[in-house]
């Protein structure tokens, strides 16, 4: 007998996963996909349907679950950026403290979880009534994947970008203001809180405003730079006070400018005066309240 032919016959299994050239074929299409998302968040148009003033409110760290976060100040600053007509808000990140590896430890010294700390967040974004148009993701976010949550739970689609966006506030007359934010721009200096966007205006795309926040200090310069650009450049100092980090480090807590607002007029044709900067929120507010009554009797 033929031995051969008392050989069982084994099953032929399919392969695992895609063949090679499959493998390519669908790398290169994602790559497509991620290269046209990535040219669409460059200079993205925020639009206004009216040619009336906008307070374009940059809300600095809130470190909300933090022990050290200044909720009253935040409460009353969140007020005031839902009651007011023609406020649009832009978050420059950092949430929540989301503490994560090796900073996992720093949980003890609050008295929230991780699942306290999420249903603040999602109250900020969702809850709060702020009329977010951008919002930003910043180290502390990413620590404890609370970027993943955030993302997920946005129902509303705004923009959410990891630590920087590039757009463009754009009004029916045609005037487009470009803003530059990021949670913390390259570059520091001890003598200027600034000097990352005075970096950025410099060595970046042009734009209208340079902002970020991060270092829990904050400062507002408007200047003329020598190509003739007038450029507003400005830090958020945030809610987050007496920290242990800045307490071991020697660094003041200070007073002011927790969220900056930018009071834009589209119908300015002066620089100066078509973008105005407020490191307090109620005086922003009541500026801007005028403005808009102005541009309805005109």
């Amino acid at each position: 007998m033929n031995e051969k032919n008392i050989e069982p016959v084994l099953p032929t299994f399919p392969d695992n996963s895609l063949e090679a050239e499959e493998i390519l074929d669908h790398m290169g299409r994602s790559f497509r996909q991620r290269l046209k998302r990535e040219d669409a968040l460059r200079w993205f148009k925020v639009k206004f349907k009216e040619n009336k003033a906008i307070g374009l409110t940059f809300v600095g760290d809130p470190h909300l679950g933090s022990n050290s976060c200044n909720i009253d100040l935040l409460r009353q600053d969140v007020k005031i950026m839902a009651e007011t007509e023609g406020v649009s808000c832009v978050n420059l990140g950092d949430t929540v403290d989301g503490w994560g590896g090796r900073l996992i430890r720093l949980y003890a010294e609050n008295d929230v979880s991780r699942e306290t700390e999420q249903k603040l967040a999602k109250w900020f974004l969702e809850d709060a009534e702020v009329p977010w148009r951008v919002w930003l993701m910043g180290n502390h976010d990413a620590m404890g994947d609370f970027n993943v949550y955030l993302k997920a739970i946005n129902a509303e689609k705004i923009p959410m970008l990891d630590w920087q966006a590039r757009f463009k506030v754009c009004f029916p007359n045609k005037t487009e203001i470009k803003i530059d934010c990021a949670h913390n721009h390259k570059g520091t200096s001890i003598y200027n809180p600034l000097h990352g966007q005075k970096r950025a205006a410099l060595w970046n795309e042009h734009a209208d405003i340079y902002i970020a926040g991060h270092h829990h200090n904050w400062g507002i310069t408007i200047e003329e730079l020598e190509d003739g650009r007038v450029v507003n450049l400005a830090r958020a100092r945030g809610y987050k006070w007496h920290d242990s980090f800045s307490t071991t480090h020697g660094f003041n807590t200070k007073l002011y400018g927790a969220s900056i607002m930018f009071v834009i007029d589209p119908n300015e044709v002066v620089p100066t005066r078509r973008v105005k900067p407020f490191a307090d929120l109620a005086e922003g507010a009541e500026y801007l309240k005028w403005k808009r009554q102005i541009g309805n009797r005109s």
